[in-house]
């Protein structure tokens, strides 16, 4: 069995699929311009992946409006989600059951597409409560969602499925940015990019429990196991990993690039590393060490692992 890489190029317009053990490229999906961030259903066959539509937030670009629907193994556009009139879609993410939880951000709505594989349209939307939403995590059971919002510098627990919820406020820091519940979803860990910080919060009491310094700037945190936490700095061009019983940083690698987006393999103890200088790397998270990099198509954003 191959193992297939698929990486979403934000500037070359296109999911792109990488064989792992080589770096060569073997296929591609054209997209419209500008597609950001990738989720994967729970069976690991579907991706939904984002049309952002604009360089930066700062292009005057109204932004796109569509969720592209990928069989993997096919590797082929199923179909697309229209989420109009919302706009610059970012982050993306599944739950348990196979519900699309999607970011509009261009108006801080949070979107649920039912069944994404079939639907049209979505189902619900609610308001997240903050200004430019980013990213976005969800609870296993989809009653929960946490949606980081760089304008606001705020957290915002939202319940998707209940318009009657205000969304509650956390303020864990300048311009936060990356985040990922813990295990056993009783803890979120936010990155600030604005003031360097890391912060971990209480999910239940939306308390900050705990606030560190970080290297850098930090981007995307992932949970790596359930004892471990990948950090992903933009500013120091490296990944940490962090012991989360401590936040305490227990192994770091300079990654020559600047680190935008990180994913794991669901078996080894791999990521895969994406740089703003064109370039994926492979990481061995037991030894910290790079195992090896190749070249990708213009701003490699988020990837997915394909078994074929």
């Amino acid at each position: 069995m191959s193992e297939i890489l698929a990486i979403v190029e934000k500037s070359a317009h296109r999911l792109a699929f990488y064989d792992l053990l080589h770096g060569r490229l073997v296929d591609k999906i054209d997209l419209p311009e500008f597609p950001h961030e990738i989720a994967l259903s729970p069976e690991g066959r579907i991706a939904y992946i984002g049309h952002y539509g604009a360089i930066n937030s700062a292009d005057p670009r109204p932004g796109g409006s569509e969720v592209f629907v990928i069989d993997l193994h096919e590797r082929r556009l199923s179909h697309i989600i229209d989420l109009r009139p919302f706009r610059r879609l970012h982050g993306l993410q599944c739950d348990a059951r196979g519900r699309l939880f999607v970011l509009a951000e261009a108006d801080d709505m949070l979107c649920v597409v039912e069944n994404p594989q079939t639907d049209a349209r979505p189902a619900h939307s609610v308001r997240t409560g903050g200004v430019k939403g980013h990213l976005v995590a969800v609870t296993r059971d989809g009653d929960t969602a946490f949606c980081s919002n760089l304008l606001s510098h705020s957290i915002t627990k939202v319940a998707p499925f209940r318009a009657a919820a205000m969304p509650v406020v956390i303020e864990p820091g300048l311009r936060p940015e990356g985040l990922c519940l813990s295990a056993d979803e009783k803890r979120l860990y936010v990155l600030n990019r604005g003031d360097g910080t890391l912060a971990e919060i209480d999910t239940a009491t939306c308390e900050i429990v705990r606030k560190t310094s970080i290297r850098g700037e930090g981007t995307r945190i992932y949970r790596n196991g359930a004892e471990r936490l990948l950090l992903a700095s933009y500013v120091d061009e490296s990944i940490s990993l962090l012991e989360r019983a401590t936040l305490g940083e227990i192994g770091y690698l300079r990654l020559g690039g600047r680190a935008t987006a990180a994913s794991l393999h669901p078996d080894r103890c791999e990521a895969y590393v994406s740089l703003e200088n064109d370039q994926l790397v492979r990481v061995d998270l037991v030894t910290c060490a790079e195992i090896g990099r190749f070249t990708t198509g213009r701003e490699p954003d988020l990837s997915v692992l394909v078994r074929c």
